[in-house]
């Protein structure tokens, strides 16, 4: 019984310094949100929509609910050919990274997979004559979200096409695809360091300038937020231990 106590305590103890140090990384390094620029971007092409309910615009208009939709059926009217639409940007962006609802993920159709897409292709453009893969799925039957990261590429158009809906590819009579968001990322370049200034020697610095608190706050209060994260997380370390041996005794 008083080793399944130890073994508890040892236990909680490292949850708390996970929670603790996480807490720490947090707030040393806040991530960035990225921009959404897909969000109510203008829709130049698209091979059909099954409806005004169902247009193409709904799949870039963020709906955080997944509630609208885009759906397409040319499959039908247009065998064989693969399902495809392609945004405008409205001028060159840098992106790396694409994230895409399929049916089984939205409102409506959330856990049924016969309108998904199981194949997927990205490509990009600068003039709309030239095109280049930037992620190609062939086979990504069962996932209801794709989420897609590259090296960071120059984009005016981006199109999606569809490869392989997830009815079965040689039946022409109903392949229909329903999406329900497209995110599109823009790349956040890294933060560059100012080049600090030389260092000035100690003939050109007047003694009651030599030290500037103002420089010197910033770097103080991570240090104090630091001190005491740690301070307080070594007393509740203590304490439970303390504890331990009082009961123990």
């Amino acid at each position: 019984m008083k080793f399944m106590k130890t073994k508890h305590k040892k236990i909680a103890v490292s949850c708390l310094m996970t929670i603790l140090l996480s807490l720490i990384f947090a707030f040393l390094f806040p991530a960035e949100a990225k921009n959404n620029i897909a969000f109510e971007c203008k829709i130049d092409s698209f091979c059909g929509e099954s409806g005004e309910e169902k247009s193409a615009p709904m799949l870039v208009d963020d709906d955080p609910n997944y509630e609208t939709k885009w759906e397409t059926s040319d499959g039908a009217s247009h065998p064989g050919e693969p399902h495809w639409i392609i945004l405008d940007f409205g001028s060159e962006k840098i992106i790396d990274s694409i994230r895409l609802i399929k049916a089984s993920q939205g409102a409506e159709d959330f856990g049924k997979t016969e309108l998904d897409a199981s194949g997927l292709r990205f490509e990009v453009s600068s003039d709309k004559k030239n095109w280049v893969i930037i992620d190609e799925v062939t086979n990504d039957g069962g996932n209801d979200i794709y989420e897609g990261f590259f090296i960071p590429v120059i984009a005016r158009y981006l199109k999606l096409v569809i490869t392989r809906p997830e009815q079965d590819e040689n039946s022409h009579e109903n392949q229909a695809v329903r999406l329900y968001d497209l995110k599109v990322f823009e790349y956040i370049p890294p933060i560059e360091e100012e080049n600090e200034e030389p260092e000035e020697t100690s003939d050109d610095i007047e003694p009651d300038l030599a030290i500037d608190d103002d420089l010197n706050a910033p770097k103080t209060y991570d240090s104090l937020m630091i001190f005491l994260i740690f301070s307080g997380s070594a007393l509740i370390i203590s304490r439970i231990f303390s504890n331990q041996r009082s009961r123990s005794v």
